[in-house]
């Protein structure tokens, strides 16, 4: 029997937002990003849903600013599933660190998973 080495350490791909919308490109190399969120109304979104992303999936951290005075989150597109259908309550302290999973299930659809309210931890 062989066995081998696979490295799979893949770093957070710094996802720049465009306005206050972050859009996770399905099409980059890697399955993890991170998001610093804006004190404004955010939007997160998933670009380049299709049959080959099948499979596909990883962690998104989002970063919450040092004072958050007006932030908050829109709803998820309507590709993204969550466990029993239910909206995702958003941490929006200061500071904080949320993780999402997901994994592309089918070409029409992205299941998450969130976990907010981790302390802030020194960024490398």
């Amino acid at each position: 029997m062989a066995f081998f080495h696979l490295d799979i350490k893949q770093p957070f791909r710094e996802v720049a937002a465009s306005g206050n919308t972050h859009t996770i490109d399905l099409n980059q190399k890697g399955n993890n990003y991170s998001i610093s969120a804006n004190n404004a109304t955010n939007t997160l979104t998933f670009s380049n849903l299709d049959s080959n992303k099948v499979g596909k999936g990883g962690t998104i951290l989002i970063h919450n600013p040092a004072t958050t005075t007006s932030l908050s989150w829109a709803g998820l597109q309507s590709s993204v599933y969550t466990p029993g259908g239910s909206a995702v309550v958003f941490d929006t302290g200061s500071q904080s660190i949320a993780a999402m999973t997901y994994l592309v299930i089918s070409s029409t659809k992205i299941l998450i998973n969130y976990v907010g309210g981790f302390d802030p931890y020194p960024q490398p």
